[in-house]
């Protein structure tokens, strides 16, 4: 049985280059785990639109504890 069920959304925006490798800094959002993936897509591209930096990526972690 699923406890203490949590989902974070993760967006992470590009900032600065060096030489191949990209550096980004995320915005870290707690989110109801209810949230539809199409929901938390529209919620990460609206926010990104707000940003001045470009879009780097869109994460969705989710974590639960299994009890018997």
């Amino acid at each position: 049985m699923r406890v203490n069920q949590t989902t974070n959304l993760r967006i992470g925006c590009e900032f600065s280059y060096d030489y191949d490798k990209v550096h980004c800094k995320y915005i870290n959002l707690k989110v109801n785990p209810a949230a539809t993936d199409e929901d938390l897509f529209f919620t990460a591209q609206t926010l990104a639109d707000l940003q001045t930096l470009p879009l780097y990526s869109i994460d969705r972690y989710d974590n639960c504890d299994l009890t018997e």
